[in-house]
């Protein structure tokens, strides 16, 4: 299936290059019109400017993650934008750190997955993920997505995270939100940077980047880095204290071709290459908080691969065709100790194999009154997983199992989409938008399991101490099968056709204001889930959401201050929820849900005398179910987890000298539930969070940089639940100090 959406993805790109020259001949925009996506010129706007006289108007931010580009100033979506200069001189260790400052948007579990509006990355239980990511334009599958992808902020130009449903936008996996990392492009001059850090975690940051010019049609650009800390979780069985540790290589490649004879032509090839090495996130915190007590090592990779070609061609008038092909194959190797404690307890060991092909075709049109997009999507998404299990404790003991389950889950995406802004009347616009998805997905699961027993079971006579045949395990399963899990094959295949739109309507009296409200929809499709022991088999349809938003824009002090504001309220139905307890292997998911949620989302920017900048952010959120029993546990009234009625961040810039410059931000989360039950068990205390840095410039384009991050040392706790007695949690990061020193020519 892979290889036949690879060769119409070959083919399309080859279609489109067929075609250039009759559309050059077409092209009526001039030659400065060659950039994919608007950025600011670099030459005019290095890293690190020296502080200006006066208070400069803020710079126009262009969002890039919806189909209209629009400026910040312009869109009705709820946007936190991170630009290049806010990222180049910010000390997160990867884009994830970035979100996480922006309000109703939570770090779920050492900050890997995110929750936005209260909705984590991988959902309130049911499968697939919630909110989409893309590189340069290229979707993520979902344990990417969600963990272990190419989240380095080195050489980034742009981050962006929409929060709402995007399906109408984005399609499948985006019914909470939207994420979007773009990198540098290459540049028509030469320039290089390079970066050294090190940090009281024994870390380290090496990086360097640079390109220019390969002749008058060709640009490149090379980036790469290697980044590690040993983390700050001691293991008190294995006396090693980098069992939190994390480290990232990466490595990405582009190269533009912008050929004169073809005037507004543009093609960018991009390949990005990343493999993550990390610790444990769950730890069994029996000894004390950022404790572990596991007798086994962890130990987890993920290695991936990323190809884009993105291409745009002028056409007649006011039209333009644009083009991205994108291929991500995805290796995750794991190893741990199966109840992470210092008991002989079993061994885990987790394969996943992740390969996504996609192609998508938009063609542009940018009139007076009127601009649009209309396109076509096509997507095949493949999910390998491999479990295998050695000695882990079964039947209240009675019994040890060993084995594998494998899971094969295969999904066949194709949408048409379009959306539209029509100025009908002086100072207002209305946008509408729909998209046609249609999705095919298969999932496959079978376990082979052997068993051993460990002490007589009454009745049968089996041997004690040495694997079981076939047979009498099947016999001991059927005997006893809420203790002992019987073998299993079993399979579901689904489709799903969906009508997503969007309405919005906007008034703007004055150039710097803006009001609108929008109305749209979000989805994620339905299934069938497979439960991971006893294989049991239950089909789910898809869940929606039917959003109102109500969005401000405002200028002030001829362009210093922005204020961005909307106000929402979401009804979410056949909610899809995991049934079973979560901490066992025996859930299955079922349309069993029904909820609400609403809030508020305010992001300032403000750029005051004597180079002052200053920035904050807040989220109000309230939400609760209203339909959802679980094993005959009504949850009716609990809030979601990871949903903090409060979220909010303040920063300030200063450069007081010229060759000086200071941060400093603050970040609060409110308390709240890391799972639906609401149990004290679960329940997470308000965290504060303190980061600061100081940059210093030295003569020959040196930048030393001192930083710290949780500089109060805020416990910092993101989710816990109790398993077996034992505590089990999971963390942000302590606190860090560090200092780092680049390097820059252009």
């Amino acid at each position: 299936m892979i290889r036949r959406l690879h060769r119409g993805a070959v083919v399309v790109g080859a279609l489109f290059l067929l075609a250039l020259p009759a559309a050059a001949e077409e092209a009526s925009r001039d030659s400065d019109d060659v950039e994919m996506i608007p950025v600011r010129n670099e030459a005019e706007a290095p890293d690190f400017p020296a502080p200006p006289a006066e208070a400069a108007p803020l710079d126009e931010i262009v969002v890039t993650g919806q189909r209209l580009q629009r400026s910040l100033a312009d869109t009705t979506a709820s946007v936190g934008v991170v630009d290049r200069e806010a990222i180049a001189r910010s000390s997160a260790y990867d884009a994830r750190d970035l979100l996480t400052g922006f309000g109703n948007v939570v770090g779920g579990g050492d900050n890997r997955p995110i929750a936005i509006r209260g909705v984590p990355q991988d959902g309130i239980g049911g499968e697939g993920d919630t909110i989409s990511v893309y590189l340069d334009g290229v979707a993520l599958p979902p344990r990417a997505a969600s963990f272990a992808g190419p989240y380095s902020t080195w050489d980034l130009d742009q981050v962006e995270v929409l929060r709402g449903a995007q399906s109408t936008n984005r399609g499948r996996n985006s019914l909470a939100g939207s994420v979007l990392l773009r990198t540098r492009e290459p540049t028509p001059y030469w320039d290089l940077r390079a970066r050294a850090a090190r940090d009281n975690l024994d870390g380290h940051d090496y990086a360097v980047a640079g390109g220019g010019p390969l002749g008058d049609a060709l640009r490149f650009r090379i980036a790469a880095q290697d980044r590690y800390d040993r983390g700050d979780i001691y293991n008190v069985t294995r006396n090693e204290d980098d069992a939190g540790r994390r480290g990232s290589r990466n490595a990405r490649f582009k190269l533009s071709f912008l050929p004169a004879s073809l005037p507004g032509y543009e093609a960018s090839l991009g390949v990005t290459l990343a493999d993550n090495e990390f610790g444990d996130n769950l730890h069994d915190a029996s000894q004390g908080e950022r404790t572990a007590t596991a007798n086994e090592r962890y130990d987890e990779r993920y290695l991936s691969r990323i190809y884009s070609l993105r291409q745009r061609l002028p056409l007649a008038g006011a039209w333009r065709l644009e083009a991205v092909t994108g291929a991500f194959s995805g290796d995750n190797d794991r190893f741990s100790d199966f109840d992470r404690s210092e008991e002989e307890g079993g061994i885990s060991r987790f394969d996943i194999e992740e390969q996504l092909l996609s192609q998508e075709l938009r063609l542009h049109f940018d009139g007076e009154s009127v601009r649009a997009v209309v396109g076509a999507y096509v997507a095949d998404d493949e999910r390998f997983d491999r479990n295998s299990g050695e000695n882990i404790p079964a039947g209240g003991g009675v019994a040890m199992i060993s084995g594998t389950v494998d899971s094969l889950r295969e999904t066949r995406t194709a949408a048409l989409f379009a959306e539209a802004d029509w100025d009908f009347a002086a100072h207002w616009r209305l946008t509408a938008g729909l998209r046609l998805n249609h999705e095919k997905n298969r999932h496959r699961a079978a376990s082979e399991l052997d068993l051993t027993l460990t002490a007589p079971v009454p009745g049968l006579d089996l041997p004690i101490g040495v694997p079981l045949p076939d047979a009498a395990s099947d016999l001991l399963a059927e005997a006893f099968p809420d203790l002992v899990p019987p073998d299993y094959e079993e399979s579901g295949e689904r489709r799903f056709t969906d009508l997503l739109p969007k309405l919005g309507l906007s008034w703007r009296p004055h150039p710097d204001r803006n009001l609108s409200l929008t109305y749209s929809e979000g989805y994620r499709s339905g299934g069938t889930s497979i439960s991971f022991f006893g294989g049991e088999v239950s089909e789910f349809d898809p869940e929606t959401t039917r959003t109102l938003e109500l969005a401000a824009r405002s200028r002030w002090l001829q362009r210093r201050l922005s204020v961005n504001a909307n106000v929402f309220y979401t009804r979410w139905r056949d909610q899809q929820v995991t049934v079973g307890d979560p901490t066992s292997f025996y859930t299955t998911t079922a349309n069993a849900g029904r909820s609400e949620l609403y809030g508020a989302e305010v992001e300032t920017l403000a750029r005051l005398p004597w180079t002052l900048e200053a920035s904050a952010s807040l989220g109000l959120l309230h939400s609760e179910f209203e339909d959802f029993v679980n094993e005959g546990e009504d949850f009716a009234g609990n809030e979601f987890p990871f949903s903090p009625d409060v979220s909010a961040s303040l920063g300030l810039r200063a450069a007081p000298l010229s060759w000086l410059r200071a941060r400093i931000g603050l970040r609060y989360v409110d308390g709240y539930f890391s799972d639906p039950s609401n149990d004290a068990d679960t329940a997470i205390d308000a965290r504060t969070l303190l980061n600061a840095s100081v940059d210093f410039d030295l003569p020959r384009g040196l930048l030393l940089t001192l930083y710290g991050r949780n500089l109060t040392d805020d416990t910092n706790l993101q989710a816990q639940f109790v398993s077996d007695g034992r505590p089990a949690r999971r963390y942000g990061e302590s606190r860090l100090v560090g200092a780092r020193l680049e390097w820059q020519w252009q």
